[in-house]
């Protein structure tokens, strides 16, 4: 049923075509999707103590979806994520698991001009998180996200940006661990507009 609202929801978005959105102005309704790569920090803390810095290199995701208000600024909501593998263990056996760590939140941006090719600032917070999406026995953690990125939108729809991802997350599991993640992130974007 999930999945039957989900593509609704898809068939409906990409059908309003005459409601200011998919007109090749930026002003209106969008929705863009990137991929790329990242270079991601970790530090545990025991209380305010640091146990332990990892770093990571993978994949980079971007989903936005809101409206522009002029030619010049839009706000939406964001999805940016990291992905890594590491080891999980449930505490009888260990394994390498696929994990995100990312953030869902309100972002605005600000392109320098009304027309591509044109640079861009944007910024974004919102709740950060932790969870391995593909095992069915993990828990997520969350706490609260910031994002400060560049852009550069080359022709009409297609950019690149560079993203500074910081969240700081608190332990579901147990309050005096907590982890400050830094990523930073590089993806070529498809906007809808």
């Amino acid at each position: 049923m999930n999945i039957f609202k989900c593509l609704l929801t898809v068939v409906i978005l990409f059908s309003a075509s005459s409601a200011m959105a998919f007109d090749d102005d930026r002003d209106g309704f969008f929705m863009g999707f990137g991929i790329g790569v990242h270079s991601l920090n970790n530090d545990y803390f025991f209380y305010d103590s640091k146990m332990q810095t990892d770093s990571k290199n993978g994949l980079a995701t971007s989903f936005k979806i809101g409206y522009g208000f002029t030619e010049q600024v839009a706000l939406y909501y964001i999805r940016n994520a990291s992905w890594f593998n590491d080891s999980y263990s449930d505490g009888y056996s260990t394994s390498d698991t696929l994990y995100t760590i990312g953030m869902g939140g309100l972002g605005i941006t600000y392109y320098f001009s009304s027309s591509a090719p044109s640079a861009y600032l944007m910024l974004a917070s919102g709740v950060g998180d932790i969870s391995a999406p593909l095992e069915s026995n993990a828990t997520s953690d969350t706490g609260c996200a910031n994002l400060f990125g560049v852009g550069y939108e080359f022709s009409k729809h297609v950019t690149s940006e560079l993203t500074l991802l910081k969240a700081d997350i608190e332990s579901s599991y147990d309050s005096r661990l907590r982890l400050e993640s830094t990523s930073l992130q590089l993806t070529i974007n498809y906007v809808f507009y």
